[in-house]
């Protein structure tokens, strides 16, 4: 044998091994929604008069979401929970949570979503009292303090078999769900499914969603937002409810979109002169020499468009990737043009198109999403994977609070897949003493202290009024 191959000499295996835990750093993730009142409320909207069953269907749902933050990308997936039944309990099977989803309709998924915002209420609250407070959105380094920001944003999702609601669209075959996400904690407010035809600009349904994602919020969160989408969601109809308050006038809506590039753009734009230009800022701040800002709101006709709302433009150098895309000024002045369309009456331009350039983090959202198992709809039926991506939102905010409220450094910011390897994958051993369980950990392993620190962190939270 070689030095390469010795490590295997005289090794054995045997399933022998007793007090086993796989996957321990589920545990804090699992007790999380205890604390918070997640489980509780979850069962109570579930709750059937006329049925009992073995498994109470708000457990069914926190656990499958605590499956699918360790990788579960099926309904089968939820299996792995039984590596934690030593101290968690047995898990309901996949055919239980089959039924689980399968019984989710309309009147369930509204229930859902009240109890999804009760315990939102309650977490917002320990994020105001935990250290730094509640994390607003920085802009230029300027803090947005007391404004909550939300993206809007749809994302294909391709099918690779019959499903309902499955249909060609612009980049292929599948659905076109429509998903609003908070800046500020990279909560998934809304993960709403729509059929693979369904419109980009449709106002309806970014509308309705957008009521959905403000009702998820507590009420103090809601009086002053900065609603955000692209250029394909910036409607005549949104905007102007928007700039409504949602038809009430105590509420401070301001929003910041992309805006149509329309022949009267281009015949404004032409009209610009050079030194109407202002420098368009980096990333750190600094001036760019090669991109600049100006307002041409005075410059186009905007009948039928809200009242206060201003257009800017955004230049920069062309990147190869959009070389087929160019509109013919754009060929001829060698610059990339886009429009910001917003109603804040004031700040600088420097600020304004940062602000609007931040909207791209729904995009890492969507990324994180789709890394969790947006793009695998379980189910031929388009009412259980509705549910599915319920329970994705459910997932998705789990993790988020957990790494909001119970963890700290590079853990707090990383993605699933490093939260899982580094932190929920963790092995350990329960022992029983004076009528006592611990659950050991290697202190080996780097993670260990954080999983106890996390463990801790969620023990000391108080238990929702």
């Amino acid at each position: 044998m070689s030095k390469r191959t010795e490590w295997a000499d005289d090794l054995s295996l045997s399933a022998s091994g007793k007090k086993l835990v796989g996957k321990a750093g589920i545990v804090p993730v699992r007790r999380l929604a205890d604390k918070v009142g997640l489980t509780d409320s979850l069962g109570a909207a579930l709750v059937r008069r006329d049925f009992r069953p073995v498994h109470d269907r708000g457990t069914v749902l926190v656990s499958a979401a605590c499956a699918v933050l360790l990788g579960a990308r099926s309904m089968a997936g939820i299996d792995v929970m039984r590596q934690t039944s030593l101290v968690l309990g047995r898990p309901a099977s996949a055919s239980t949570l089959w039924r689980t989803l399968e019984a989710i309709g309309p009147v369930q998924l509204t229930k859902i979503a009240s109890a999804r915002a009760r315990t939102r209420v309650h977490v917002h609250q320990q994020l105001d009292l935990r250290p730094g407070g509640f994390p607003w959105i920085k802009v230029n380094g300027r803090e947005l303090t007391g404004i909550t920001v939300l993206d809007l944003d749809a994302s294909v999702i391709p099918a690779h078999s019959d499903k309902e609601g499955a249909e060609p669209n612009f980049k292929g075959y599948g659905h076109h769900p429509l998903l609003m996400f908070c800046d500020n904690t990279e909560e998934l407010l809304v993960n709403r499914l729509r059929p693979g035809s369904a419109g980009s600009n449709t106002a309806d349904d970014h509308i309705s969603v957008s009521i959905e994602g403000l009702r998820q919020l507590p009420t103090r969160r809601r009086r002053r937002v900065l609603l955000r989408t692209d250029g394909a969601g910036a409607t005549r109809e949104f905007l102007a409810w928007i700039t409504s308050g949602g038809g009430n006038a105590a509420n401070r809506w301001e929003y910041s979109v992309g805006h149509t590039r329309d022949d009267d753009f281009w015949r404004a734009l032409a009209k610009v002169p050079a030194t109407a230009w202002t420098p368009a800022l980096d990333h750190k701040g600094q001036p760019r020499k090669d991109a600049g800002l100006v307002e041409i709101t005075g410059m186009l006709d905007l009948e039928g468009w809200p009242e206060g709302m201003r257009v800017i433009v955004r230049r920069e150098p062309i990147h190869p990737k959009y070389e087929r895309e160019l509109k013919p000024y754009e060929k001829k002045t060698d610059y990339r043009y886009q429009a910001i369309a917003t109603n804040t009456t004031s700040r600088q331009l420097q600020f304004l198109d940062a602000r609007a350039r931040s909207h791209t983090h729904v995009e890492a959202g969507i990324r994180r999403s789709k890394a969790l198992s947006l793009n695998l709809m379980p189910s031929h039926y388009f009412k259980v994977n509705q549910a599915w991506c319920t329970l994705l939102a459910l997932a998705t905010d789990l993790a988020r609070w957990f790494q909001l409220l119970a963890v700290s450094g590079k853990l707090a910011r990383a993605e699933p897949a490093t939260l899982r390897t580094r932190l929920l994958d963790v092995p350990a051993k329960i022992t029983d003493h004076a009528r006592k369980r611990e659950l050991k950990l290697d202190p080996a392993w780097p993670a260990s202290t954080d999983i106890v620190d996390a463990w801790d962190a969620v023990q000391a939270l108080p238990d929702p009024g």
